[in-house]
């Protein structure tokens, strides 16, 4: 009896070890499937930067699409981070997407804001300068603002060349370089305006955008100033995939973007921070010229 016990209480003890290891009789039990996490890529521009991503992390979460985002320092961190696979989708500027759909040979523009179509750039001069055309700008002082920015100096450049304007004989005032006692750069269309209202230069590439804004809401400099020169339209800020990302993925995230409302308080100021009202489908059309721009830009000599 002590023996037949014995034997009982081991193939018991056996069995009990079988089943917790999973090499049991019971079938494994099946991990859930988990919905894959999109890794998403921006540059922190400002403060308001990551107020506008918490936010679109909120909502994709609410939406069943779980997002993780990384901020970058600069563009070409990001533009390499694409490339590299770290990122899935980056939020980029015009001459971020060129770049890295010349770096990959190919692209996914996914959806850009409704105010990233037909946009355009502008020459103001100041009144006083006697300049009446691009063809009037030979020996006057022109103001651009970043080199890293498709408007105020790649696009601008390259579209004047086209319409045949020498800026060789333009003094050329580039505000790259320029930071405040912060150090932060003083180099966008708002200091390149500053730099027409201190006397620095002639004339000064902004966008028509700003230069609406402003005829609203400062008369007196516009009272300064006249628009000679009105670019062709582009395409400004995108969301790039690289050509291989996951089609469906990209569509639902597309959608996700579209769905976006001014009446959800959530998604209302997301848009706001953006200065949007809505986002739009991305499409390749509107970065034809400034890919034009770097491929020229490439096979041009530089000058010693």
């Amino acid at each position: 009896m002590r023996s037949r016990l014995a034997r009982t209480v081991t193939l018991a003890a056996l069995l009990s070890v079988s089943s917790e290891d999973g090499r049991g009789d019971l079938p494994a039990k099946k991990s859930p499937k988990q919905t894959p996490v999109l890794r998403l890529g921006g540059v922190a521009y400002s403060p308001d930067s990551v107020t506008v991503w918490r936010g679109i992390r909120h909502y994709f979460a609410k939406n069943g699409m779980p997002i993780e985002y990384v901020l970058y320092s600069d563009y070409d961190v990001l533009v390499k981070a694409l490339h590299e696979g770290h990122v899935d989708i980056a939020w980029n500027s015009p001459l971020a997407h060129g770049k890295f759909h010349r770096l990959a040979g190919e692209s996914q523009t996914l959806v850009m804001r409704d105010v990233d179509c037909d946009f355009r750039c502008i020459l103001v001069v100041q009144k006083k300068a006697g300049i009446a055309s691009p063809a009037d700008l030979a020996g006057k002082t022109m103001v651009f603002g970043s080199c890293d920015s498709a408007e105020a100096t790649v696009l601008p450049i390259y579209f004047l060349k086209k319409e045949g304007v020498s800026l060789d004989k333009v003094k050329v005032l580039s505000l790259h370089d320029d930071v405040d006692r912060l150090g932060c750069p003083c180099n966008s269309e708002h200091h390149v305006l500053a730099a027409l209202k201190e006397g620095r230069g002639d004339a000064g590439i902004i966008s028509q955008d700003l230069w609406k804004r402003l005829q609203k809401d400062d008369p007196k400099t516009v009272a300064q100033l006249k628009v000679i020169w009105t670019s062709p339209a582009f395409s400004h800020c995108v969301f790039t995939a690289r050509k291989d990302f996951d089609k469906k993925l990209g569509a639902r995230f597309t959608k996700l973007m579209l769905g976006m409302d001014t009446k959800d308080p959530l998604t209302a100021e997301i848009l706001r921070l953006e200065q949007a009202s809505r986002w739009v489908a991305g499409s390749q059309e509107g970065y034809a010229s400034l890919l034009d721009a770097l491929r020229e830009a490439e096979t041009t000599p530089r000058k010693k």
